[in-house]
């Protein structure tokens, strides 16, 4: 090489002077790019820290600092190790602890946790990170800590405040209701009183088949009575259905009477209905609810009369059928409900299966019959819905899976009249019932069923009495009895006395509160009220049948 090609010492230095230039200025950016992430996490609302895979604290902002200086009485300090400093914050260290290493593992993720005592807490959402060195491998880890107390606050204020308006929707609900099941319940008064009076005045004439009659209709409205309660405890809880195969075409058939004086002379029903179709598994009584309330919507809908028909038959639903009915591909019963009414616009058609939206006035419904039905029928594993034309009329069609595994039934047929069971003779039978009327017709029933009745008005009086004397052979006492001991005490005390002693609870509410001891391994029935005699008879005979004598 010649020495001309060589730079000059003066080139030299002017080079190193240019390189000593740029990176002071390379510094200088650095140091104003370091600055400026300070300040911006000095500024930000979130408390942030970072560590090293050690755990020693390497970053803190000003936030975090405030925030220790605060609640914990101390600052924490550059290459703290995080261990030693939380040593007395368990609170804090025995979150940070476990999901450490999930950070050095690379993994990002949020966290949310309370701090402070219990009259005060602090809400915080913390944000985990890893921190990666210039070849991606993990360094340590830092997190962002947000106090969220307010924000929480404000939900649990958001929430109170949808709470107060859910209660006082409920509220004004409750007044619908009350006014619609007025209604419902004055006009199956009406039909039971007026029936009472006619089979009194048919027994003076001495014409015994129309008293018959008569007590046959005033026994209908006392079952629709008992069914609009059932309707209400549905409403408050999901029911529990007693499914079984059932024959559409016959329990329609049984329903013509209650249909027409239901529906009145100006409607023309027709039953469509066809023999041979097939049967579905499905609470009888829950669906004859909901028929009778689709045929009483229908009524309503044809104030000028019209007609009203009821028609059934097999679907066998194909893939995009179902699809379109939001059903499982099968076979089905498809039951239709048909008026020539007013028919609904499509905002009508939108809301009628909200529970409590009703078109009548106050007082003359409870808006809760669509919305009954539609919930029967879907947790019955169908589909309701409905068609509708403005001047034309209505059409609701239900469609319900096919039972298979047995022949279809109805309701049950009523019982013939009853005669003393061999159980019956010598029995001795405890009944506890706070009802003056009802504790009488029972004592009355069960004396003339041949059994030895023993009534008390309260569980206290017949505990003493099981105490005392020698026990009985069966308890039959009403749940919700008033004073210190209610039926379910009572029957716990009778079957500790006695083992396998047998008892029949009797309730007029839902079941959810009995269902824990009325189970058949402690001999123990529910009946609800109100019952036909004839159910009693057959529950005692039952009950009388499997449990040996306690005497």
């Amino acid at each position: 090489m010649q020495a001309d090609s060589l730079p000059s010492l003066a080139q030299l230095q002017a080079r190193v002077a240019e390189l000593e230039a740029r990176l002071a200025e390379r510094d200088d950016t650095a140091q104003a790019h370091n600055r400026l992430l300070g300040e911006l996490l000095d500024n930000s609302l979130a408390n942030v820290f970072a560590a090293d895979r050690s755990m020693r604290l390497i970053a803190i902002n000003r936030m975090a600092r405030e925030t220790f200086a605060h609640y914990r009485g101390f600052v924490p300090q550059i290459g703290d190790y995080v261990p030693q400093f939380l040593l007395n914050q368990p609170d804090i260290m025995g979150r940070l602890a476990p999901v450490w290493p999930r950070v050095l593992a690379g993994e990002a993720f949020i966290d949310t946790i309370t701090l402070g005592p219990p009259d005060s807490p602090r809400h915080y959402e913390i944000r985990y990170h890893p921190l990666h060195d210039a070849q991606q491998q993990v360094q340590g880890g830092y997190l962002f800590a947000y106090d969220i107390t307010e924000r929480v606050a404000e939900q649990e204020r958001l929430r109170q405040a949808e709470e107060a308006l859910r209660h006082s929707q409920k509220m004004e609900a409750v007044g619908q209701l009350t006014g619609g099941i007025a209604h419902d319940f004055n006009n199956l008064l009406g039909s039971l009183l007026g029936a009472l009076e006619l089979a009194e005045q048919r027994l003076g004439q001495q014409r015994l088949a129309d008293t018959a009659r008569m007590l046959d209709l005033g026994r209908s409205n006392a079952l629709r009575a008992a069914a609009l309660v059932q309707r209400l405890l549905a409403f408050s809880r999901q029911q529990t259905l007693l499914p079984q195969a059932v024959d559409v075409q016959r329990l329609v058939a049984d329903m013509h009477d209650l249909i027409r004086s239901s529906t009145g002379p100006h409607i023309d029903f027709q039953d469509r209905t066809l023999a041979a179709q097939w049967s579905i598994r499905i609470d009888p009584q829950q669906l004859e609810n909901a028929l009778l309330n689709l045929c009483i919507n229908a009524r309503d809908a044809m104030p000028l009369g019209g007609t009203l028909r009821i028609g059934c038959e097999n679907a066998d639903l194909a893939a995009a059928e179902a699809k379109r009915l939001d059903l499982p591909t099968g076979q089905y019963l498809h039951i239709s409900v048909e008026d020539t009414g007013m028919g609904m616009s499509s905002e009508v058609l939108q809301r009628v299966l909200e529970p409590f939206f009703t078109t009548k006035p106050l007082g003359q419904g409870t808006g809760l019959g669509l919305s009954m039905a539609y919930g029967f029928v879907r947790q019955s594993g169908g589909q309701l819905l409905l068609d509708s034309v403005t001047g034309q009329g209505t059409c609701v069609h239900l469609y319900l899976p096919r039972d298979r595994s047995a022949p279809a039934t109805c309701h049950d047929e009523p019982a013939t009249s009853a005669t003393t069971p061999l159980q019956a003779r010598g029995c001795r039978i405890m009944l506890v019932e706070d009802q003056p009327a009802l504790r009488l017709v029972l004592v009355e029933v069960l004396t003339e069923l041949g059994y030895q009745v023993q009534a008390f008005e309260g569980g206290h009086s017949a505990l003493e009495s099981l105490q005392e004397g020698p026990p009985p052979d069966l308890l039959i006492t009403d749940v919700g009895l008033p004073g210190r001991v209610d039926g379910n005490q009572l029957a716990e005390a009778y079957q500790n006395l006695v083992e396998h002693a047998p008892v029949l609870l009797i309730t007029g509410y839902d079941t959810a509160d009995t269902m824990h001891f009325a189970r058949p391994d402690r001999r123990t029935e529910l009946l609800h009220k109100p019952f036909d005699l004839s159910t009693l008879g057959e529950r005692i005979e039952r009950l009388l049948a499997i449990a040996p004598h306690p005497r």
